[in-house]
């Protein structure tokens, strides 16, 4: 019996836009036909029969290994899907919304795709601009300074000193940007590496200090705050929900961030007292929280802030990617400049040398 290959999915950073496309409408078109009476079985059926090349051999092994009576999100975490996804439908089975957390699920996948996609399409025109002129930095470098450099080696120390200056920051560049590429992978793999040696909270905790940026906070946020209000509107009780949490074995930092509120509500502390240390929440998360305790309805609340937390990262993001290609577009253009004053200021002071 084939098992379907186990991922590393921490996050849809490592996923193509087309793959969290193709995950995404499988999950919705299984949660609709689940909204619409089919069993699961019947349902995931039905879609290998009308599935692609692409999709057929994932929805034939889930077959499998859900007829084995594997859980669902056990099985789609073996099949690629992102952790955050797998836990939504885990909790699903506790809430009792399956059908439509894994509809959402699905829709959520197929929003990231889109985003994926128009960041695609943002950057896509100017890297290929940013490795053209990679290009014509190593031609200048090896074929047609050397040949100015032969021209002009009596009179080299005449040349102003700016002429000089861009000359040999075109001639360097190309062992800078390789310099860059080699230091920015060591650099990026022993950062991964402190990472993992991390636990999952301390992990997100350190991150939160690394990165300015809120969209981190707001991700973190919207995911909490929707499975803990989900889970409390169903009138699962704040103890349930953190049995709930400690029994995730798909994701280790829900299970730890289950074991953490439970050791701090131990020693006599709220549910929002208890997150207060936690610094990659947003500290309205906490005063959400707070006020629910109050008023007795944390569930409404929690998801009401999700919503809110869901639209203000559309918007930052929106913003983020207006704002990328401006600057690339700017760099692109001092580059340029910098090639053509590269070539042709040696040749004015030739010129002015004759």
């Amino acid at each position: 019996m084939g098992m379907l290959p186990k991922k590393r999915t921490n996050a849809t950073l490592s996923l193509t836009n087309k793959e969290l496309n193709q995950k995404g409408l499988l999950l919705s078109r299984l949660g609709q036909l689940l909204e619409d009476g089919f069993s699961l079985r019947e349902a995931l059926t039905f879609l290998e029969t009308i599935a692609d090349k692409k999709s057929k051999p994932i929805l034939q092994e889930i077959i499998r290994e859900t007829a084995l009576g594997i859980e669902f999100s056990t099985v789609l975490k073996q099949a690629g899907f992102p952790d955050s996804t797998c836990s939504q439908i885990y909790f699903s089975l506790y809430h009792g919304q399956f059908a439509q957390a894994v509809y959402t699920a699905g829709k959520h996948l197929i929003q990231q795709a889109e985003k994926k996609k128009k960041l695609k399409a943002v950057t896509h025109y100017p890297v290929m601009l940013l490795l053209f002129i990679t290009m014509m930095l190593f031609a200048m470098r090896y074929i047609l300074i050397p040949h100015i450099e032969h021209i002009l080696t009596v009179d080299r120390n005449q040349m102003p000193f700016s002429t000089r200056f861009i000359v040999q920051a075109v001639y360097q560049a190309p062992l800078l940007i390789m310099g860059s590429l080699v230091g920015l992978t060591l650099s990026y793999t022993l950062f991964r590496h402190f990472l993992d040696r991390k636990k999952p909270l301390d992990r997100l905790t350190f991150l939160s200090q690394l990165i300015p940026l809120s969209l981190f906070k707001l991700y973190w946020t919207q995911f909490f705050a929707h499975e803990w209000g989900t889970l409390l509107k169903s009138e699962c009780s704040l103890l349930e929900v953190i049995s709930i949490m400690k029994g995730n074995n798909l994701s280790p930092l829900i299970n730890e961030m289950g074991r953490w509120i439970e050791s701090e509500m131990k020693k006599g502390q709220q549910f929002h007292e208890a997150l207060s240390p936690l610094s990659f929440f947003k500290p309205e998360l906490i005063e959400v929280i707070r006020h629910g305790e109050i008023t007795g309805n944390v569930g409404y609340q929690l998801e009401l802030y999700a919503e809110h937390c869901e639209e203000e990262m559309d918007k930052q993001i929106e913003a983020y990617m207006e704002r990328i290609q401006p600057f690339i577009f700017i760099f692109v253009a001092v580059i340029i400049i910098a090639i053509y004053a590269a070539l042709l200021l040696p040749t004015f002071s030739l010129m002015d040398t004759l």
